[in-house]
C-alpha cells in the first residue's frame, strides 16, 4: 500500500532506474551484436540479398509443388544483389546504427519486463494475474511482427525493387544505406504494427474506444489499413495484399479483444 502512495518524485526516481536498466540492456545487446558482425551482416542483414535466402527457397518449392512452375522462370533473384557503399564512413555508420536497432529488438522483452515492474505496484491483485500474460503477448506480437517483416515483407520488397525496370539500359547497383534502411524500416515497423491488438486492449480498458465503435467503423478501418499497407510497401498489388492480410487479421483480433474486455467490464 505504501508503494501506491509514493510521492511524485519517488515515482520519477523509480522510472529513472527502470529507464537506466533498459538502456543498459540495449547497450549490452548492442555490444554483443557488434562483436558478431560477420554473423549479423553476412547471414542476417544481407540474407535477403542472396538467391539462396530461405524465403526464396520455400517459394521455389511451393511454386514447383503446387503450380508446377519451373523455379528458374519464377525465381525472385537471378543473382545476388550488387550493393555498394559510396561514403567514407558509410560502413561504420551503418555498423553502429544497425547494431543499435538490433540491440533494441533483442532487448525488447526485457524492456517490456522493466515497464511491467514499474507499473506493477499500482495494479490490483486481479490485474496482476493477467498482466503477466499481457507481458508475454506483447513480446510475442512484437517478435511475430519482426519475423513477418524479415521473412515475408523484405523479400517481396527486394524482389519488386530488383525486378522493376523502366529500361534494361540502366544497371541496378543498390546503395548500402538504402538497402539497410529498407531492411530496418520494414522489420521494425512491422514489429510495432503487430502491437495493434495490445493498443486496442489498452484503449478499451481506458474506455476511450469500445467494441461497438470498432464494429461500426469496420469499413473505415479497412480503408485506413489499406493506406498503411500501401505506405509501407512500394505500392504494387502483391506486396500491398501481403501486408494488408495480417493487418486485417490483427484488426479482427483487436475487435474480439475489445468485445471480451467490454464484456468483462460489464
Amino acid at each position: 500500500m505504501n508503494e501506491n502512495k509514493m510521492p511524485f518524485w519517488k515515482h520519477i526516481e523509480e522510472l529513472r532506474k527502470h529507464i537506466i536498466h533498459c538502456l543498459c540492456a540495449i547497450i549490452i545487446a548492442m555490444i554483443i551484436l557488434m562483436n558478431n558482425k560477420n554473423i549479423i551482416f553476412d547471414y542476417i542483414i544481407f540474407g535477403p540479398a542472396k538467391t539462396d535466402f530461405i524465403t526464396y527457397r520455400v517459394f521455389y518449392k511451393l511454386a514447383n509443388s503446387f503450380l508446377g512452375v519451373h523455379l528458374n522462370s519464377i525465381s525472385f533473384l537471378y543473382k545476388n544483389l550488387e550493393i555498394q557503399n559510396r561514403q567514407i564512413f558509410g560502413q561504420f555508420n551503418i555498423y553502429v546504427w544497425t547494431c543499435f536497432i538490433g540491440g533494441v529488438i533483442l532487448s525488447f522483452p526485457y524492456v517490456v519486463y522493466e515497464f511491467w515492474k514499474f507499473i506493477k505496484p499500482a495494479l490490483s491483485d486481479e490485474e496482476k494475474k493477467y498482466s503477466l500474460w499481457i507481458l508475454i503477448m506483447v513480446t510475442f506480437l512484437f517478435l511475430l511482427g519482426i519475423f513477418f517483416g524479415y521473412f515475408i515483407l523484405c523479400p517481396f520488397l527486394i524482389h519488386f525493387g530488383y525486378s522493376f525496370r523502366i529500361s534494361y539500359i540502366p544497371k541496378n547497383i543498390f546503395d548500402l544505406s538504402d538497402y539497410i534502411s529498407l531492411i530496418v524500416h520494414s522489420v521494425f515497423s512491422m514489429g510495432i504494427i503487430f502491437l495493434f491488438p495490445f493498443l486496442i486492449f489498452f484503449l478499451t480498458k481506458m474506455e476511450l474506444i469500445s467494441y461497438s465503435f470498432l464494429k461500426k467503423y469496420r469499413k473505415h478501418a479497412f480503408l485506413i489499413l489499406l493506406v498503411i499497407a500501401s505506405a509501407i510497401t512500394p505500392g504494387d498489388i502483391l506486396s500491398t495484399i501481403i501486408v494488408l492480410i495480417p493487418l486485417l487479421i490483427l484488426y479482427q483480433v483487436s475487435v474480439y479483444i475489445s468485445f471480451q474486455t467490454n464484456k468483462k467490464a460489464s
